[in-house]
């Protein structure tokens, strides 16, 4: 091979190469915002979600009260007091202000899009009142997709979260209900709390948590021990199913008689899942149990993690507007654009490369050296 046809063909490789490059360049300077699936269902249950929290804001007159804008300073009236005699684990504010954007609704709908749900499906619903706003989320979703949801809820809720004993998660569904946002409410109470049973709360705050449960209507659920609190929410749950199977199980929060035990985890991935896979579990609560008879379950804890998944703001000093996020709009390579390139530069590959490697290969080829006139006498 001479040094001239070599030097060319580093010059035609050095010519491909900076032609990519600038293919690429432009790529990305193509890049267009890109409206991701299910958009307008999307954005009708981040709307729903919305208008969830002016009828509570309005509920609470806080227009007209005092505001703690410390704590919160989206000024939603869903931020809870520090310490109450229903409060019965600690939280993180953070994660309490995380979920107070209305586009976790869109989360919930792709989640629930890709389980396969539809109007009508019914789904468990497992709910605490430590995650206020994430509930608005998930009912808005649920009503958006008009799904046929079964909740328990555990009204007891962690520091900041739905825990003033006049304003519990029932009586901001309740308000919701008579607004006429949502139809969904709680079918089953429980205390929540250590055991399910409020262990861990006075005399006076197990007394409030069934009196919130008494002025919206909702009947407790008594149990003597957890095995028979779990026991008693999957009858409760099979009862309601009405012999349809469920086809999707939902828990908010960290609920003992949801997950089990505390003990549990670490084991359970936040968001949806399919299969938890094989765990020596401490104890199966209503969750596991869903999850392996083959109900896919979204767990709704560890919050700022999902939160970064799906590109919301941590802890927004501002009430999102519906619409805003990467679960709505992202900036994407332009399909036709790319594959445009992609067939371009495909082809003078070929064309400028295939005499090249068809020549190099022969050049490779053994030659036949002519016998000699000794060899061939």
């Amino acid at each position: 091979m001479s040094w001239r046809l070599d030097n060319r063909r580093k010059w035609i490789l050095f010519g491909l190469a900076a032609l990519a490059l600038l293919l690429q360049a432009v790529l990305d300077a193509t890049r267009a915002p890109t409206r991701q699936r299910d958009y307008e269902l999307k954005l009708a249950a981040a709307e729903l979600a919305a208008e969830a929290y002016d009828v509570l804001r309005e509920h609470r007159r806080l227009d007209e009260g005092e505001v703690d804008l410390l704590n919160d300073p989206a000024s939603t009236g869903l931020i809870g007091p520090e310490f109450s005699i229903i409060t019965n684990a600690q939280g993180n504010l953070e994660s309490k202000l995380t979920c107070l954007n209305p586009n976790w609704a869109a989360v919930m709908v792709e989640y629930f899009r890709q389980i396969g749900l539809g109007p009508g499906d019914p789904v468990a619903c497992a709910m605490s009142g430590s995650f206020p706003g994430m509930n608005i989320a998930l009912y808005a979703a649920m009503e958006a997709m008009r799904l046929r949801p079964v909740v328990a809820t555990s009204v007891g809720a962690s520091m900041w979260g739905a825990n003033d004993p006049g304003f519990t998660w029932l009586d901001m569904e309740r308000a919701l209900f008579d607004a006429g946002v949502f139809t969904t409410r709680t079918r089953l109470a429980s205390h929540g709390g250590g055991d399910d049973m409020g262990r861990g709360l006075s005399p006076s705050g197990r007394r409030a948590i069934v009196d919130a449960a008494r002025r919206n209507d909702v009947p407790m659920l008594t149990s003597e021990n957890i095995e028979q609190a779990i026991e008693r929410r999957m009858d409760f749950f099979v009862e309601q199913a009405d012999g349809r199977p469920y086809r999707c199980y939902i828990n908010v929060g960290g609920g003992v008689a949801s997950l089990g035990s505390s003990n549990n985890k670490p084991a359970l991935p936040s968001g949806l899942t399919f299969d938890l896979g094989a765990h020596n579990w401490s104890r199966k609560g209503t969750l596991i149990r869903f999850a392996e008879r083959g109900v896919p379950v979204i767990h709704l804890l560890r919050i700022q993690t999902l939160a970064r998944r799906h590109g919301l703001p941590i802890a927004p000093d501002y009430l999102p507007v519906p619409g805003e996020g990467e679960i709505f709009v992202k900036t994407m390579y332009r399909f036709e654009v790319a594959l445009a390139m992609l067939i371009l530069y495909g082809g003078l590959c070929v064309l400028v490369l295939a005499p090249e490697v068809s020549r190099g290969l022969f050049d490779r080829l053994p030659r036949r050296i002519p016998p000699t006139k000794e060899e061939s006498s």
